[in-house]
């Protein structure tokens, strides 16, 4: 009876479980696959072991690419942790009404593509007819009216500041809720014994919020590791490649030089990224259980 009922429930899930197979399972095991090969897209894959791999280790090109990925972690995850992290607190404190009007105002651009808000900033950097740069020339400023996203120095940081932007509403609402969780009691208990707002914050606030920081840091690196269309819609890796990231440089490698092979290793090394960065914040960051 127990093994019928089992076979019987099966049949809720496998629409969804043939879904998962057909459009995330069987694409992630041929990446796999295809990166032990050299495939151009037309006829059978060769198999080349590991030479793809090898490859990648003497290609300056991934490791620019890597290293502005790690770049972009301090726009995508540090920042956004630290600026989100001040607001709600700082926020927190204030009337319900005004505290809900600012958490929407700074969700609002979490709520849009970033594919569509790269466009919209491509557009307010640009260097002739951009608001940034006419405000700076109409302040006096013009000597920091700059080709933002065609400068090889300020390329980088001007995207980045954008996925600042978009993220930073979204860490502020999981913190907020965080806050939300914390007893009123420990506030209570740390007033009484006379400690200040910076001793409360650091000794009861932070700690309490562990959960929310170890998702908010999940999230937000595998954002910066996964960085795509904010690049693509913004520069396409320019200027003279200064914004390629990994997954910027996997999409020139199969869809525009057809290494389809190449360009799986690529992505395979991307996924072990980001399973290792889960195992890394799994491992020193504590779940709920775990603090409480």
């Amino acid at each position: 009876m127990l093994h019928t009922n089992r076979f019987g429930n099966l049949k809720y899930v496998l629409p969804a479980l043939l879904v998962y197979t057909a459009f995330v399972l069987l694409p992630i095991i041929a990446s796999i696959v295809l990166g032990f090969t050299e495939w151009g897209g037309i006829g059978m894959p060769k198999f080349v072991g590991l030479a793809n791999y090898a490859a990648l280790l003497s290609d300056p090109m991934f490791f620019k690419a890597l290293r502005n990925t790690a770049v972009l972690m301090i726009f995508y995850v540090a920042l956004p942790l630290c600026i989100g992290l001040a607001l709600a607190a700082a926020i927190s404190h204030i009337r319900p009404g005004e505290r809900m009007a600012l958490r929407m105002l700074y969700f609002m651009p979490y709520v849009m593509p970033s594919a569509v808000l790269g466009i919209i900033w491509r557009w307010l950097y640009n260097p002739i007819f951009g608001p940034l740069n006419q405000v700076l020339r109409a302040a006096g400023l013009g000597a920091l009216a700059l080709p933002w996203l065609g400068d090889f120095n300020f390329a980088l940081p001007a995207v980045g500041m954008v996925a600042t932007w978009y993220y930073v509403g979204f860490c502020m609402a999981i913190f907020m809720a965080g806050l939300q969780r914390i007893d009123a009691s420990l506030f209570e208990a740390a007033s009484l014994e006379g400690a200040s707002g910076q001793q409360t914050f650091r000794y009861v606030t932070l700690p309490s919020l562990l959960p929310e920081i170890r998702i908010v840091l999940l999230l937000t690196i595998i954002a910066s590791i996964k960085s795509y269309d904010l690049i693509f819609t913004m520069t396409r890796g320019g200027p003279a490649n200064e914004t390629l990231v990994s997954n910027l440089y996997m999409y020139q490698l199969g869809f525009e030089l057809n290494r389809y092979g190449y360009a799986s290793a690529v992505a395979v090394i991307g996924a072990i990224f980001i399973l290792v960065v889960n195992g890394i914040v799994h491992r020193f960051l504590p779940t709920d259980g775990d603090s409480a």
